[in-house]
């Protein structure tokens, strides 16, 4: 994406020109690598958004609003300590480097006017935002890099601020030395070749400036005429008074890229194109990130029951041959007289078995009847692992069985509300500490995201997606609802509102088709799917979410419905 130091030399002339001379009023940090602040600049709010994250990481005014944690995190806290009220100066980016640097006027402790700068490094998975006092020295950081990160450059309180180390590369704004530089192009990749020569370009703005210089972008060599074309159209990338800031599908630009295609939004500054651009994309971002945190978590459960299972069921087997043992008892009580101490086996008629012979094997420092008690005790103690291994592995099964459930859901969330009441499930049964958990507020946890909803002939069908909304649909419905799921199979509680009538077949039908496509049996043809009454379903005492036990049932088959 082109957010190289080009497009935030524009970004800082836009901010320059709104922000200066307004006050921080207010300072929030919606994400662990993320600040907005809150500024009033002639008459004006404006929010300006700065992320550290390594896959989204920006600095631009915005629009949209995000919910905030329930505690402040230290960097908040320091930064509404140090820069709260703060009057802004001046927004600058240093030539040719994706830095955004905000210098402020506030009071310290004393009330006395001091000068402070807070600095946005946007450069990917080594982006930081970093407050810096008017001696240079660090006052506190989003991201701490300490010696055992890096050798080359430490960022933590109290060491003196210094600039991300410098690329040997040139400024594509001095068109003399980049006619030289130009002149030795080997031939091939001309975008290619001008990243590895200067600083601060993406490489769509690369490919850019050598294709409106030259219609292409390979070529085998450069004529003089060619070199100064292209060094002219770089520094043309810095033209403010072409700017036509614009996005697309595919990223956001300072002006139409001709590379990529011609369908392009235009917006009122780039700070809007980029504000545009990112929300629904750090959205999914986050989201899918939260999402894949929270199911290699339950994943890592699954596995870990599995291997329990596994054990208890390898003890099973092992306790299978008790009933031997028990035989083996009874025929030494039995032939107490042929048994001498000292003997290290006996074959013995085995009347369970049409007197065949067996081989009972003995402890020769051990009374026959010592040996016997041996043999009837192995058994009693089988007998006993193997009615507590029946349960254990019953109760692992079903919190397997949960667990799909839940791996289920994870599948059909496409709202951050459902990943928070899945991460609060989680949390329930002990698959997330407290700690891991505690910027979601009782508030959020107990408020339920909507469950799907469609109206089918009139009547309305409604879809949960996850334990906690089966559990609100099945405990909300009426007694003469319709309540249908999957048998057999894991996949969403699925509820018809009768409204007090019959409600007909091709509805029930079409609703078995919602819940197969709501299932783990997506993906198949003739999904098995029951239905009865709400006043039929009941969920057990202690039973965990989502699981209910019904009666009074009918069973469709049903081809899964392909969309809501």
């Amino acid at each position: 994406m082109p957010s190289d130091a080009l497009h935030y030399s524009f970004i800082a002339d836009e901010l320059n020109e709104k922000l200066c001379d307004g006050r921080i009023e207010k300072i929030s940090m919606p994400e662990k690598d993320e600040i907005v602040l809150g500024i009033r600049s002639r008459g004006t709010n404006y929010s300006l958004l700065i992320s550290a994250s390594p896959m989204a990481s920006r600095c631009h005014l915005t629009k949209h609003r995000k919910e905030n944690p329930a505690s402040a995190p230290s960097f908040l806290m320091h930064l509404r300590k140090h820069i709260g009220g703060a009057k802004i100066i001046s927004v600058k980016n240093p030539s040719c480097e994706r830095i955004i640097c905000i210098k402020l006027l506030t009071r310290n402790e004393m009330s006395d006017e001091v000068c402070k700068t807070l600095i946005a490094e946007i450069m990917g998975k080594y982006s930081n935002i970093i407050l810096v006092d008017s001696n240079g020295i660090i006052s506190d950081s989003i991201r701490k890099v300490g010696i055992d990160t890096s050798s080359k450059r430490q960022v933590l309180p109290g060491l003196k601020y210094e600039s991300a180390p410098a690329q040997d590369k040139l400024s594509p704004l001095n068109t003399e030395s980049a006619k030289l530089t130009l002149a030795s192009f080997p031939g091939g990749d001309i975008g290619a070749y001008i990243i590895s020569k200067f600083k601060g370009l993406a490489p769509s703005s690369a490919n850019e400036a050598a294709y409106r210089a030259l219609r292409m972008i390979d070529c085998p060599t450069l004529t003089n005429t060619q070199c100064a074309k292209v060094a002219e159209e770089l520094v043309a990338l810095y033209n403010l008074k072409t700017a036509r800031p614009c996005l697309n599908e595919r990223d956001f630009y300072i002006r139409p890229y001709s590379l990529y295609g011609t369908d392009y939004k235009f917006c009122q500054s780039l700070n809007e194109a980029m504000d545009e651009y990112f929300f629904d994309r750090d959205r999914a971002l986050r989201f899918n990130e939260r999402s894949k945190h929270l199911q290699s978590l339950l994943k890592n459960a699954i596995a870990r029951t599995q291997k329990k299972l596994s054990g208890f069921i390898q003890k099973e087997e092992s306790c299978k041959g008790l009933e031997a043992d028990k035989i083996c008892g009874e025929l030494l009580l039995a032939n107490l007289y042929r048994i001498k101490t000292g003997m290290t086996s006996v074959t013995l008629e085995n009347w369970y078995n049409e007197n065949a012979p067996v081989t009972v094997t003995l402890d020769p420092q051990k009374s026959p009847q010592s040996n016997a008690q041996i043999y009837f005790k192995n058994y009693s103690k089988k007998k006993k692992t193997l009615e507590q291994l029946k349960t254990l592995i019953k109760k692992t099964q079903d919190e397997l069985d949960y667990y799909d459930t839940v791996l289920l859901s994870f599948s059909l969330c496409t709202e951050n509300s459902e990943i928070d009441e899945l991460a609060a499930e989680l949390e329930q049964i002990g698959l997330i500490k407290n700690k891991q958990s505690k910027n979601r507020t009782r508030k959020n946890i107990a408020k339920t995201s909507a469950p799907l909803s469609t109206v089918v002939e009139g009547y309305t069908v409604k879809i949960g997606k996850n334990n906690i909304q089966n559990d609100m649909l099945t405990k909300g419905a009426k007694n003469n609802d319709v309540w249908l799921h999957t048998k057999n199979i894991h996949g969403s509680h699925v509820i018809i509102s009768a409204e007090n009538s019959k409600v007909p077949e091709s509805v029930i039908l079409e609703a078995a088709r919602l819940a197969a496509r709501y299932s783990k049996a997506a993906q198949s043809q003739n999904v098995p799917v029951d239905y009865t009454l709400v006043k039929y379903v009941n969920k057990p005492s202690g039973a965990p979410l989502g699981k209910v036990i019904y009666t009074h049932q009918s069973t469709v088959y049903v081809d899964p419905a392909n969309n809501l």
